[in-house]
């Protein structure tokens, strides 16, 4: 997989929150997936980019 892709661990990780979040997140659609594993239980893949400005965004709203 290229490096440009987090799989949901790493991107649980980088944005400080706990997988059932990140599910929420996906689910109301402030980060969205860029693929998704096969399977019921296929953990997500989300760019760098967008892990980034999910965070980015959580770290602006933070501090205004």
């Amino acid at each position: 997989m290229p490096t440009e892709y987090a799989f949901a661990a790493e991107a649980c990780e980088a944005l400080s929150i706990d997988r059932s979040t990140l599910t929420r997140w996906v689910t109301s659609g402030r980060i969205k997936p860029a693929d998704k594993a096969p399977g019921l239980r296929g953990p997500y893949m989300f760019t760098r980019a967008e892990v980034q400005r999910v965070k980015d965004d959580r770290d602006e709203k933070a501090s205004a």
